[in-house]
């Protein structure tokens, strides 16, 4: 019986043992199962990259492109033509303000400025003439015609009055004296006719008469003489009068005419050698101010017209502008004053700061853009005239903003949208952004700080997602 029970549970324990053995491969087929299943699952859902958002300072610029134009760029000409015979500078050289850069033929300019310096010369001589030696002959001549005319007009007056007068008066006296006589004389020859007196008595009378007429003869004669040399005396006294105005209008016109005269010539003459001077000082090509050479653009030898270029050169010290054409979309958006960030293939990895200067105030019509001028914060000697530079202009800032790339977007019936992430899924969100150029947007509404923004494009609404580490 014992054997039997031995076997009889033997052959039990086998049937539960392939049993239970059997059961275990089942749960692990399944678990197998299972396993495989979610690891398919996990592999089949695609791997995405992402970027997380986070608030900084934003800033809308426009990029545009420009060149260099140095602030008093000058190109320098003689002011009268001529050949050059020195060009005293080349380019690239440092010139000081008032260096002579360039020379032309001086040979007739100096010819000229002798001239006029023996112009010169020859005017003060003959002013000095004037003044020394005429005015006081023509002073002494007047001195002289002076004493003179008082000395005729004194003889005249002495001679009216000590000759003329008396000869009058003695004229007077003896016509007076004639006429008694006379009627004298008639009386008596009355009476003799009548016998009242007889012939000695009528002689005498006759004798009276005779001498009186001899005596008015002879003041007459003497009258006549006397006015003769009153004439005389009367005419020297008219000419020394007449000597005397004309050494007066001599000396009038000497101290004023002639002097006057002589001045202007010595004016004239100064006039002509400053002119000289300036044309032989027009020879020479003066820097205007401290700066450097750009350019030459002329040979020695060679023949030059007024206003021909002949040198270029920048300040040393001044400022650094720049100048762009800029679209006219943006006529409305820049203003002076504005901040730029410059940079140049020229010096890579530098940046140069400045503002904006000005803008001009019309558009050109054909290419529908309107002249910016910058202006470096200092200046920039290694930004050489006509460099081409990149400038980006700082139209807006927001210190607390989210920048995103415009590559993270779709645009779709004038809407952006972005995929996020959200418990594993991606999530189409629309968004509001507001362009700031150079691929980027500022995020207005739609995301906020702390958001995974997925890089890939081609999802679909709710799918699962797995982020790349």
């Amino acid at each position: 019986m014992d054997q039997r029970y031995k076997a009889f549970i033997s052959r039990r324990g086998w049937h539960f043992f392939m049993k239970l053995k059997n059961v275990f491969f089942v749960l692990v087929l399944i678990s197998l199962v299972v396993v495989a299943f979610f690891a398919w699952r996990y592999f089949s859902i695609p791997r995405v990259s992402y970027l997380t958002l986070q608030s900084d300072e934003a800033v809308e610029s426009l990029l545009v492109s420009g060149r260099v134009v140095g602030e008093g760029k000058v190109s320098l000409s003689f002011e009268q033509p001529g050949r050059v015979v020195q060009i005293k500078v080349g380019e690239g050289d440092s010139v000081a303000e008032g260096e002579a850069l360039a020379i032309l033929d001086e040979q007739q300019a100096e010819e000229r400025l002798k001239q006029t310096e023996k112009d010169l010369n020859e005017a003060k001589i003959a002013l000095q003439r004037i003044q020394n030696r005429d005015v006081p002959q023509a002073r002494e001549s007047l001195s002289q015609a002076s004493t003179q005319a008082k000395v005729a007009e004194k003889a005249y007056l002495d001679a009216v009055e000590d000759k003329l007068e008396p000869a009058l008066d003695r004229l007077e006296e003896a016509k007076k004296a004639e006429l008694q006589a006379r009627r004298v004389f008639e009386q008596e020859e009355e009476r003799h006719n009548n016998e009242e007196i007889n012939i000695d008595q009528l002689r005498e009378a006759w004798s009276t008469w005779e001498q009186a007429r001899i005596e008015l003869e002879e003041a007459r004669r003497n009258e006549k003489e006397v006015s003769r040399e009153i004439e005389m005396l009367d005419a020297e006294s008219d000419i020394a009068a007449s000597r005397e105005r004309s050494a007066r209008t001599s000396l009038t016109s000497l101290e004023n005419e002639e002097i006057r005269r002589a001045n202007l010539r010595v004016e004239q003459a100064e006039s002509a050698i400053k002119q000289a001077l300036r044309e032989l000082e027009k020879m020479s090509l003066l820097a205007p101010f401290n700066g450097v050479v750009t350019a030459i653009s002329s040979n020695v030898g060679q023949y030059v017209n007024t206003g021909q270029n002949i040198i270029t050169i920048i300040p040393e010290s001044g400022k650094t502008y720049l100048e762009a054409q800029v679209d006219e979309e943006f006529a409305g958006v820049l203003v002076s004053g504005m901040e730029i960030l410059v940079q140049s293939s020229a010096f890579p990895g530098r940046t140069f700061d400045g503002t904006v200067d000005r803008l001009s105030p019309t558009v050109d019509a054909e290419r529908g853009t309107f002249n910016v001028r910058f202006i470096l914060g200092q200046n920039e000697p290694d930004l050489l005239p006509d460099l081409s530079v990149s400038i980006e202009v700082l139209i807006n800032r927001r210190e607390d903003g989210i920048i995103l790339e415009q590559s993270y977007t779709v645009r779709e019936n004038d809407q952006v949208y972005v995929f996020v992430e959200e418990n594993g899924q991606a999530v189409r969100r629309t968004i509001e952004v507001e362009d700031l150029g150079q691929g980027t947007f500022l995020v207005e509404e739609g995301l906020t700080s702390g958001t995974r923004v997925l890089k890939e494009l081609d999802l679909e609404d709710g799918q699962a997602i797995r982020l790349n580490d």
